[in-house]
């Protein structure tokens, strides 16, 4: 598409057609830049524009709101400069900002990245861009639009891997991999906040593993996470054939595969963004306890026990530096404390066994089973294929008793007062006693209110 293309389609949008009609209208120095028309260009269309108008200029904000229909919310910090104002809708996303100075060519040359260097005015309909964005946008390369790019936001590190993962194709350029390896100390002054911001956007890619492997080839994996590193130099044993590393590396792509066996298997699982995050983080971070717990019998064979409490600890320490929300970490942590549960059970396992399973995870369930097929699948030691089929048999059922809401969520037959007229005072005793009356709902030995007062009477009177 060229660019006089690019331009009919820009004001035949709606939203365009109307700042346009008003930049020319008023003679508002307005421009719409970066990743809408990169995206453009790339036969990519999208419904998010990125927005930036002389400072000079800023009364006429209100007249903009006016054209759009919508009022800004501003975010950031006037006195740091990274005011902007946003639009966020369903069907609707908008960024404005301000620049300084008569033209929009100093601000070009402040952008991360040459594929985002470019502008279209609304008030003029002409193009801007620095050099070399055009060709850059073409070859697919990530190039940096000025030397100084990465020193004056070092997160720009992160978000060149973020645009090679996103952007089918695009490889970043190699002058660029070299200064990230020099300069990737430099991501430790980046607040937590904003690291795990470009962490997700790697993770929800279509190439999350690529993503990965190119934080590793950087070093800026065992700079964010160094408590990684040490799982580099732990081997293989019976159950898998690559060095723990690889294994979750691998294990990342091998979530997807785990999503399509799902399908065909007549379980189709569709997953939220958030679903998303839970298990890409919680495959990340569940083999983090393998360093302490490592051990070797007499034999030479090589264990691992228990790791996965060690795992939990580790992960909730580095879910706290990059401020994770608590339900996201709490996922999280549940996936990766019971991954081994699944893995563990054996050919005899009863049914019991998996409603007890189920009722435990709750609504993360679906995501263990998809934690575990991904493990499997990249555990190819010379003792698992023999689990595939058993460790598969359970998955499948355990989707299949998923869909029972009274195994996730059963209706509760008794009150906390129930427990406490029976002499109980208030307190965790009486929680603990509710598990129980509830845990054998169930596996199905109570069905009525009056059958777990029995039960109550009987086996749990002060």
């Amino acid at each position: 598409m060229d660019l006089k293309d690019i331009e009919e389609e820009m004001l035949g949008d709606s939203v365009l057609a109307r700042l346009s009609a008003l930049a020319c209208q008023e003679r508002i120095p307005l421009f719409l830049v970066g990743g809408y028309l990169r995206d453009l260009l790339l036969g990519i269309r999208r419904k998010d524009y990125d927005l930036v108008l002389a400072e000079e200029a800023a009364s006429f904000i209100p007249r903009i709101e006016e054209a759009l229909q919508f009022r800004f919310f501003r975010i950031g910090k006037e006195e740091a400069g990274t005011v902007t104002y946003r639009i966020s809708k369903k069907d609707l996303s908008v960024d404005l900002t301000l620049f300084q100075g008569l033209t929009i060519d100093p601000d070009l040359r402040r952008r991360d990245f040459t594929i985002n260097a470019i502008a279209f005015s609304l008030r003029d309909r002409r193009f801007h861009w620095v050099e070399g964005a055009l060709e850059d946008i073409e070859g697919q390369v990530i190039r940096v639009a000025s030397a100084r790019s990465i020193d004056q936001d070092p997160l720009r590190m992160l978000r060149a891997i973020r645009y090679a993962s996103a952007l089918n194709g695009f490889r970043i350029d190699p002058p660029l991999k070299q200064e990230i390896l020099r300069k990737k100390d430099l991501i430790r002054r980046i607040p937590g906040e904003r690291i795990k911001m470009e962490l997700d956007q790697i993770l929800l890619s279509p190439r999350l593993g690529g993503g990965l492997n190119l934080l590793h080839e950087v070093s800026l994996l065992f700079t964010l996470f160094p408590e990684l590193k040490g799982l580099e130099s732990l081997g293989p044993n019976e159950y898998h054939h690559l060095n723990v590393l690889s294994h979750i590396l691998l294990m990342i792509d091998k979530c997807q595969w785990a999503l399509e066996w799902c399908t065909q298997k007549e379980n189709p699982l569709f997953l939220t963004p958030e679903d998303r995050l839970v298990l890409s983080y919680a495959t990340l971070f569940h083999d983090l306890g393998k360093q302490e717990t490592y051990s070797q019998d007499e034999r030479g064979s090589v264990h691992f026990y228990h790791h996965e409490t060690f795992s939990a600890k580790v992960a909730e320490g580095i879910m706290e530096r990059l401020r994770f929300s608590n339900a996201l970490k709490d996922q999280v942590l549940q996936i990766i404390r019971n991954h081994m549960r699944i893995l563990n059970l054996s050919e005899e396992t009863k049914e019991t066994a998996l409603k007890r399973l189920i009722h435990h995870m709750g609504d993360p369930t679906p995501l263990l089973v998809l934690h575990t097929l991904a493990d499997k699948e990249a555990s190819r030691g010379i003792l698992s294929f023999s689990r595939d089929e058993v460790i598969e048999n359970h998955c499948l059922r355990i989707l299949e008793l998923f869909q029972h809401q009274e195994i996730v969520h059963p209706p509760p037959l008794i009150s906390g007062h129930d427990v406490m007229r029976l002499g109980h005072p208030p307190g965790p005793k009486v929680g603990e006693i509710l598990k129980a009356i509830q845990n054998k709902q169930v596996m199905g030995e109570i069905n009525t209110r009056e059958e777990a007062l029995q039960i109550l009477g009987e086996k749990f009177s002060p």
